[in-house]
């Protein structure tokens, strides 16, 4: 595992206790880390080690005073609270504590805390009276409640001979703490986060609405929190007086419960999880007046639900991802936060309280309980910048989880598993070696090309098959025209099944090809049919299975399918919008049409929410697949010159007749005469569901 400690600057503060000796060996381990150690010492701590000894492990001069010479020249503790990723104290006496947290700053240790903008560690080392007394333990429940990580001292045998509470933790486990800290940095890297915040509002007019004491701090220190530990962060908040400081949160801003979910919606297909932090209004008026409602009596104001963005999201969850939840409770708060936890399909909800004084709206500080399947755990009042710490650090131990799960099958980002095949049946009297280099240039240029920012395990890429017919070849020029059939599969859950997503011929397939050409793709510098062909249908291929795991989830990839069929027109046939209903161009077209909606969401439900289920319940798997069948007509009517609900029929037959030879007479009815309109060349097939 690689060290998180390398390369960190680390500010290590020494006060006046007997604990001080151990300084030494936490200074020699931090810099054996590879972290850069300056040391600060109290007046007090040089009576218990000498900063020389410091200096020596540390390579670097101890400061103890302001002025380091009569000279003019002063130790700047602005610039150490800059130059720190972390302050770590240790040990840390009663004395210091009470004064950290009552703003007395009389020496340079203190000046430098109070001007630290890194996290401050603090490892408490005193008798065990001195611990345990009412004011000790306020001033570190004060500390900790503005952000600080108190790193809690052991029980033991302490200097006063006396055996208790008091004792600083030993330097191994103050590193390891440190460690830990900066751990979550690399479990997050790379990683997509969608986190919301704030309130919304509800107008009721265009002066007034409805709305919620919500302040945003805790989504705002769990979108830092994140954006810290290394991850991309999308942020939607509601109207609030916040700013966004770290440069990795992308920040998008709304008001309504509307707004909300549509932006949820269009951004968690390509997270790796959300955070559900906003407090949202359930309910928003049936009508907002146009203009202002003058007082004239009592007024009875109408509301509706609004929608439900975490039940919406937990419906369309990928395996891959991971949601988090919020949820704010009077009665029974933890059997009702659980329950939302299973209605919605969160995998930990976080129960806020509004019992504790400094907890809930407009606080600082916040206490909350952290709820999953198999525990909880409570966490006592703390910044809520220590409380999204420890959030984010329970989601990145569920990622960290997911990781290794997969770790056996080697991590590739590579999203294809294909098979290529050339059938040259057609050619006589010619040399086939081009056309088994061709083939063996277009399995290497599928298996290994990444197509999107996504990784897959091997066992997880999605299995698909290029097979070309050649019906013509100049061997002068390399031309070709063919004809393509493209296939995937899918598997589906907990069944040894694959179920076909997509299968078409192409039958205007034409390139030229000599056994010198390489397939390189740069997006939108193609000027090779060959290779925009092959990159078309992957990204039909990926954006098509990434459809059926989630609601709308392979938009973005097949967007980037629509603008490079657009970009393709002139290199060959076959991409024309006007050629055929079956050209490139208008295939990937009708999925991102808009009136075509219900054929991307039949994708989903009759994938994820019907054949997904048919191993658990039978009944209830193919009673979803006939509900998502109205879709399939709702899509032939928003537009019957379509080719993709007949070709979807198509794809599906055997599938389908295998799945109605079972079922209720009237089910099976409904859907023969369903599948009859949609494409009647295959009645004969579909009257046989009504027989079997």
């Amino acid at each position: 595992m690689a060290n998180t400690l390398n390369g960190k600057h680390i500010v290590l503060g020494v006060t006046g206790s007997i604990a001080a000796y151990k300084a030494a060996v936490i200074a020699r381990l931090l810099v054996k880390s590879g972290a850069e150690v300056q040391v600060v010492i109290t007046p007090g701590g040089k009576e218990f080690i000498t900063p020389l000894t410091l200096s020596t492990l540390t390579r670097n001069p101890v400061i103890s005073e302001f002025f380091s010479a009569r000279d003019g020249s002063w130790n700047s503790h602005v610039s150490l609270g800059q130059w720190a990723d972390a302050m770590l104290i240790a040990p840390c006496t009663a004395s210091t504590l009470g004064k950290m947290a009552n703003g007395i700053a009389d020496n340079m240790l203190l000046t430098t805390y109070f001007s630290m903008k890194a996290p401050v560690f603090i490892a408490p080392a005193m008798d065990l009276d001195m611990y345990s007394h009412p004011v000790t333990q306020r001033n570190i429940e004060t500390l900790r409640s503005i952000g600080n990580i108190i790193i809690e001292p052991d029980s033991g045998e302490l200097a006063s001979q006396l055996i208790g509470k008091g004792r600083m933790q030993e330097p191994e486990s103050i590193l390891k703490a440190l460690e830990d800290y900066f751990r979550t940095d690399s479990q997050l890297s790379k990683k997509k986060i969608l986190i919301t915040a704030g309130p919304t509002y509800e107008a009721i007019d265009p002066v007034r609405f409805i709305g919620n004491h919500s302040t945003g701090k805790m989504g705002f220190a769990l979108a830092e929190e994140c954006a810290a530990a290394g991850a991309g962060v999308t942020l939607i908040t509601g109207p609030v007086n916040l700013v966004a400081n770290h440069p990795g949160i992308d920040r998008i801003n709304v008001t309504s419960a509307h707004e909300m979910y549509l932006e949820a919606m269009r951004c968690f297909p390509g997270s790796d999880a959300a955070i559900l932090c906003a407090a949202v209004a359930d309910f928003t008026p049936v009508v907002k007046s146009d203009v202002k409602i003058k007082r004239k009596g009592d007024i009875t104001l109408q509301l509706k639900p609004t929608q439900d963005i975490a039940a919406a999201l937990g419906a369309v969850k990928r395996p891959d991802q991971y949601l988090v939840g919020f949820a704010l409770e009077t009665t029974d708060e933890f059997s009702n936060a659980a329950e939302k936890m299973e209605r919605k399909n969160l995998d930990f909800i976080v129960l806020n309280s509004l019992r504790d004084e400094g907890a809930g709206f407009g606080y600082d500080t916040n206490k909350v309980t952290i709820i999953d399947r198999e525990s909880s755990q409570e966490l006592p009042l703390q910044s809520k910048k220590n409380v999204a710490k420890a959030i984010v650090g329970r989601l990145a131990k569920l990622m960290l989880t997911l990781l290794l799960f997969i770790a056996p099958a080697a991590i590739s980002s590579q999203e294809l598993d294909p098979q290529v095949s050339v059938n040259t049946s057609k050619i006589q009297g010619t040399d086939k070696d081009v056309f088994t280099t061709m083939q063996n240039a277009m399995q290497e240029f599928l298996r290994n090309q990444v197509w999107t920012n996504y990784h897959f395990a091997d066992n997880e890429r999605i299995q698909c098959t290029f097979s070309f017919v050649v019906n013509t070849y100049d061997a002068s020029t390399g031309r070709m025209e063919c004809e393509l059939i493209v296939q995937s599969n899918r598997p589906v859950f907990n069944s040894a099944y694959f179920t076909t997503v997509f299968n078409f011929r192409d039958q205007s397939v034409d390139f030229t090809y000599t056994e010198q050409d390489r397939l390189d793709y740069i997006p939108g510098n193609i000027d090779n049919n060959l290779t925009a062909i092959l990159a078309y249908y992957s990204l039909l291929v990926i954006g098509l299975d990434f459809d059926t795991m989630s609601l709308y989830g392979g938009n973005d990839i097949l967007r980037h399918a629509e603008t490079l069929a657009a970009n393709s027109q002139s290199l060959g046939s076959g991409w024309r919008s006007f050629d055929t209903n079956t050209s490139r161009y208008t295939i990937i077209s009708d999925y991102l049409n808009g009136s075509l909606a219900s054929f991307r969401q039949l994708q989903y439900q009759y994938h994820r929410k019907g054949l997904d289920d048919m191993a658990a319940n039978a009944d209830r798997g193919r009673a979803t697949i006939t509900e998502s069948l109205a879709l399939l007509t709702a899509a032939y009517e928003a537009k019957s010159t379509s080719a993709l609900p007949e070709l979807f029929t198509e794809i599906k037959r055997n599938e389908l007749l295998n799945i109605y030879s079972k079922g209720l007479q009237k089910e099976r009815e409904k859907v023969a005469d369903l599948l009859s309109r949609i494409n009647p060349s295959l009645t004969s097939d579909w009257n046989t569901i009504k027989t079997q």
